[in-house]
Order: C-alpha cells, then structure tokens, then sequence
C-alpha cells in the first residue's frame, strides 16, 4: 500500500511538471491594462510559454497578462520583428504586487542583432551589455542599473504603444525620454508604489507577439489542487515512516 501511494502521488507530481513542447497563447477578448483586471495565462503546470499574441484595438489601449517566470536568471522577453509586432511598442514587467521593476521601448543594438528584434520593438531581459540597464533616476548615467528579478514567481508584463506609460497617480514610473534604447529600473520613490494608472495618449493600433524565455503558464486552478494532493500524499507517507 505504501509503495502504490508513493507511486501515485510521484506521478500527480510528475504528470504536472512534464513539459509537452513549446506554448503559446493568444490573448482572449481584450486583455486588461490593471493587475485587477490582467489576463491570466493559465495553463499546464511546468509547461513553458514562449509567445503571447494579441491586438491593440483602440488608441491607447494597454494589455496586462500574468504570468509565471519559471527560469528567472534567463528570463526575456521582446517583441520580434516589425512584421511579429505591428506599432512602436513598449513592455512594462511588474511584480507580483503590481510594483515596478522594468520598462524598455527601444531594445539596445547587441540583443535586438542576437535575437532579430525589428526596429523601435522592445526587450526585457539580460544578457544585454551593462551599460544598457539605466536608472530612471539618472537616465543619462550607462550602467547606474544592475539588472535582475526577485526570483521565481508571479509577474504582470504589459504592452502598449511607446507613449504610454505605467504610473502611481499621476508619476511615471520610469524615465521616458531619451536615451530609448536603455532597460530602466523604476524611480527610487516609486519602486513600491504599484501601477495603476497610465499616462501619454496614442491613437496606434496593431497586432503583436511577445516571444518570452524562462516564462511558464499560470498553473491552473485544477493543476494546482492536484500538485497538492500530491504533495499531502508523499508528506503523508514521509509521517508514516517515522
């Protein structure tokens, strides 16, 4: 008996964290621009997420999705080339509580060649040169950022027209200006002070895809309640041992 529980609960385990192939997902209805309202990427638990498509459908419109970055010492993402991403965009990554951490608009020269990333699409990611990470603080100082993610987790990544921008109130989060190819950490004063708001106007519309690395579906609610029992089953077994 002990060992058919010990199978069956290493195979909920198992069956969850298998990882089929590459997923994608294309945004359903219009994706909310608030962590309130973002679109969840629910999936298979373990599986990874390389793409998100969708559409600006209104000038000004933002998109917000959650999603799980799984690998965060190789976590990207970017917005192809010009035919994958349709508009001038932007990406904004929050945490997990809607804090900011960072935006780009135009992805820097060295990971736009490396990875074919068109003209005025956006990274965000590392792997660029030093240099590239900028505090909003001191936009014109290469390298015043050190790039970096808090860990594996939950996080809203957001996508707009480049004239939008994330705030708290009426503050920008980030710097918006030039030098455009910088990936910038948040303004010090407003690194925990979570999105809800944008500023900036645009009447662009277009289609995009967000290629992502290190990224996974959100697990499912019925994916999760099965890891659980999984876990309930092998923590069980381990008590009975003793």
């Amino acid at each position: 008996m002990r060992h058919a529980q010990l199978w069956l609960s290493s195979i909920a385990i198992a069956a969850l964290m298998a990882s089929a192939s590459a997923q994608t997902w294309a945004e359903q209805g219009d994706a909310g621009d608030l962590p309130s309202t973002a679109q969840v990427v629910s999936g298979n638990f373990g599986d990874p997420l390389t793409q998100i498509t969708g559409s600006i459908g209104t000038g000004g419109d933002v998109d917000m999705f959650l999603i799980y970055i799984s690998d965060p010492a190789n976590f990207y993402a970017h917005t192809g080339s010009t035919t994958a991403t349709t508009f001038d965009s932007k990406l904004h990554l929050f945490d997990a509580n809607g804090n900011p951490l960072w935006m780009d608009d135009d992805a820097p020269s060295d990971v736009a060649g490396s990875l074919e990333i068109g003209s005025l699409r956006s990274y965000i990611g590392g792997g660029s040169a030093a240099g590239n990470y900028r505090s909003s603080d001191t936009p014109g100082t290469a390298g015043s950022a050190t790039w970096g993610l808090p860990g594996a987790g939950f996080y809203y990544i957001a996508i707009s027209h480049w004239q939008r921008n994330s705030a708290a109130g009426s503050q920008n989060h980030f710097h918006t200006g030039s030098p455009y190819d910088g990936i910038y950490a948040p303004k010090a004063l407003l690194a925990n002070a979570p999105v809800n708001g944008w500023t900036g106007t645009s009447t662009t519309t277009g289609t995009y895809t967000i290629s992502l690395q290190g990224a996974s579906f959100v697990p499912e609610p019925a994916s999760m309640l099965a890891l659980g029992a999984g876990l309930a089953g092998l923590l069980g077994l381990r008590r009975r041992k003793k």
